[in-house]
């Protein structure tokens, strides 16, 4: 079912004469859309690591205390 519509995209691809005005303009929203998505996730990623990296630093801060207190 579904390989009957991939041939049918695959031929229409291929086929330089039939493709319509707007292929060029959808490539850009697309790949204005990807790249967005893409930033947003490095962003997302830089911040999620940002979080992690100062929770480590407060729980090696806090293993650190307790170490000391119980040392004394």
């Amino acid at each position: 079912m579904i390989a009957p519509k991939l041939s049918v995209r695959a031929h229409w691809v291929t086929d330089d004469s039939q493709l319509p005005q707007d292929t060029p303009r959808f490539v850009v929203v697309l790949i204005a859309i990807l790249a967005l998505v893409n930033v947003s996730a490095t962003v997302l990623m830089i911040g999620d690591w940002a979080t992690m990296t100062n929770s480590m630093a407060e729980l090696e801060r806090n293993i650190t205390d307790h170490l000391t207190e119980t040392s004394h």
